[in-house]
C-alpha cells in the first residue's frame, strides 16, 4: 500500500461494518491504555504522592502516546500505513485526541470524586468512558482522515461545545410544555386536596403506608415524581428540563397553627433554606405574599439569581393547610456579590433555573405536623450524550437541597415559630 501523508489517508466513510470493526479494535486498544494509565496514575498518586489531578493529566498523556501507536500500526494501519506524517498524525491525534482526553479526564475525575465521594481511581474510570466516544469520533473523522485542516476542525468542534456550554434561550415551545406541565401538577393536587380522607401526596402513592410510616418514625422522605397529561402520556419538554420532587418529614413538638404562623411572620427564608441568601417582602395581602429571594444554587456549578414568587396559603379543615409558590421572576447574576454584580437578560443566561414551583401540605399529627414539599423546576435540557452522566449529579443534588430544607425546617421551627412580636423582623411584619 502506498505510503501517505496525512492529507492523504484512505477513508471507509461511514460504511457500518468499517466503523464498528474499527471502533471494536478502538476500544481494545483503549482497554490497554486503561491498564497504562491507572497503573501511572497509581504509581504517581498512590506511590508517589501527587496530587490526583496532577496524576491523572500525567497518567492520560501516557495512555494518549501508547495509544497512538497502536492506532498507527493497528487500528488505522490500512489508511496511513508508513512513517510520512506520521508527526503530523502525532501532532493531530495529540490535540484533538490528547485534549478531549486530558481535559475530560481530569474535569470528570474531579467531578466524580466530588458529585459521589469516591476514590480517585474509580472516578478516572468514569471519567474514561464518559470521553471513549468522543475520542473514537475525533481519531475516526479527523485524525486518521483524509482532511485538509484538522487542526481547524478541531477547533470549530471545541468552539461548538463551548458555545452549547454557554448561553441558553428560553423557547415560546419550552414555556408552552412547562405551562402545560404544571396545569397537569395542580389539577392532580387539587384533586387530592379534595379527597376529604387522604391528604398528602404520599398517601396517594405507590407504598403510601409505609411512607407514612418512615416519616412518623422521623425520617426524610423524599423520592422523585414525574406529572403526565390527562391520557397518561409523558409531557415532552422541547429544549428544556424538568425537575420534580417530593419530600416529606415530621416536625415535632409544634402546632400547625404556630407552624404556618412561623413561615409566614416570624422565620425568614434564609434561616430556613441554605440557598437563599437575602429575602424581603414585597407585597402582603391576607394569606397571600409577594416575596423577593436571592438564591444560590450549587451543582456543577455556582449559580446566583434574583427571584421573585407568588405566595398563597390555604385551609382544608381542621388539622390541615397547603400553599403553593410560583416564580414570576428569575433573573441569572453576573460577578454576584461584586460591584459589578449584574442581572443577564430573563431567560437568555445559562438556563440553569428558569422556572420554579413549589407545592406545600402541612397535616397536624399527634406529636407534631408532617411537612411536605413538591419542589417543580424548569433548566435547559441536558444533551443525550451527557444525559446518563449529568443526570444523577442534578438528581443527587436536587434530592440533598430538598432534604437539607426540611431537615432544617424541622430544627428551627419548633423554637422560632412564636415569638413576641417586637422582635420580628422588619421585613416580615406581624399580621
Amino acid at each position: 500500500m502506498a505510503r501517505h501523508a496525512i492529507t492523504d489517508c484512505g477513508s471507509d466513510g461511514l460504511h457500518p461494518v468499517g466503523t464498528l470493526r474499527r471502533w471494536l479494535m478502538f476500544n481494545a486498544v483503549g482497554g490497554m491504555g486503561i491498564g497504562v494509565q491507572l497503573l501511572t496514575l497509581g504509581a504517581l498518586a498512590d506511590g508517589l504522592g501527587l496530587d490526583y489531578r496532577l496524576g491523572t493529566a500525567l497518567a492520560v498523556l501516557a495512555a494518549v502516546l501508547h495509544n497512538f501507536v497502536w492506532h498507527e500500526h493497528w487500528t488505522w494501519g490500512d489508511r496511513c500505513a508508513g512513517r510520512r506524517g506520521r508527526w503530523a498524525r502525532l501532532g493531530s491525534f495529540t490535540l484533538v485526541n490528547g485534549t478531549l482526553s486530558i481535559a475530560g479526564n481530569v474535569l470528570f475525575t474531579s467531578l466524580y470524586v466530588t458529585a459521589f465521594d469516591i476514590h480517585h481511581v474509580p472516578a478516572n474510570l468514569m471519567a474514561i468512558a464518559t470521553c471513549s466516544v468522543a475520542n473514537f469520533l475525533a481519531s475516526h473523522h479527523v485524525v486518521f482522515r483524509a482532511a485538509a485542516k484538522p487542526a481547524a476542525l478541531a477547533a470549530a468542534l471545541a468552539a461548538g461545545n463551548v458555545a452549547g456550554l454557554g448561553a441558553a434561550e428560553l423557547k415560546d415551545k419550552t414555556v408552552a410544555a412547562w405551562e402545560r406541565y404544571v396545569a397537569a401538577t395542580e389539577r392532580r393536587i387539587a384533586g387530592e386536596l379534595d379527597d376529604g380522607e387522604r391528604f398528602l401526596a404520599l398517601d396517594f402513592a405507590r407504598g403510601a403506608a409505609e411512607a407514612r410510616h418512615q416519616v412518623l418514625a422521623g425520617d426524610v422522605v423524599v423520592e422523585r415524581v414525574e406529572a403526565r397529561d390527562a391520557a397518561g402520556r409523558k409531557i415532552k419538554m422541547p429544549s428544556g428540563a424538568v425537575h420534580h420532587w417530593r419530600g416529606s418529614i415530621l416536625i415535632p413538638g409544634i402546632t400547625l397553627d404556630d407552624l404556618l404562623h412561623g413561615l409566614m411572620h416570624a422565620v425568614p427564608p434564609e434561616e430556613i433554606q441554605k440557598d437563599v441568601l437575602e429575602s424581603r417582602l414585597i407585597a402582603s395581602d391576607g394569606d397571600r405574599r409577594e416575596v423577593f429571594l436571592k438564591v444560590r444554587r450549587e451543582s456543577v456549578v455556582t449559580v446566583h439569581y434574583n427571584t421573585e414568587h407568588r405566595v398563597a396559603y390555604s385551609r382544608h379543615g381542621p388539622g390541615r393547610a397547603s400553599s403553593r409558590s410560583a416564580s414570576t421572576r428569575i433573573a441569572e447574576l453576573e460577578d454576584a456579590g461584586s460591584p459589578a454584580e449584574r442581572e443577564k437578560p430573563i431567560g437568555r443566561d445559562r438556563g440553569f433555573l428558569w422556572r420554579l414551583n413549589a407545592y406545600w401540605r402541612y397535616q397536624a399529627v399527634d406529636g407534631g405536623v408532617i411537612v411536605e414539599c413538591e419542589s417543580v423546576s424548569l433548566s435547559r435540557g441536558v444533551p443525550p450524550v451527557l444525559n446518563w452522566m449529568i443526570r444523577p449529579i442534578i438528581n443527587r443534588t436536587a434530592r440533598a437541597a430538598l432534604s437539607d430544607t426540611l431537615t432544617s425546617m424541622a430544627r428551627v421551627l419548633p423554637d422560632r415559630a412564636v415569638i413576641p412580636a417586637e422582635t420580628l423582623p422588619a421585613s416580615w411584619p406581624a399580621p
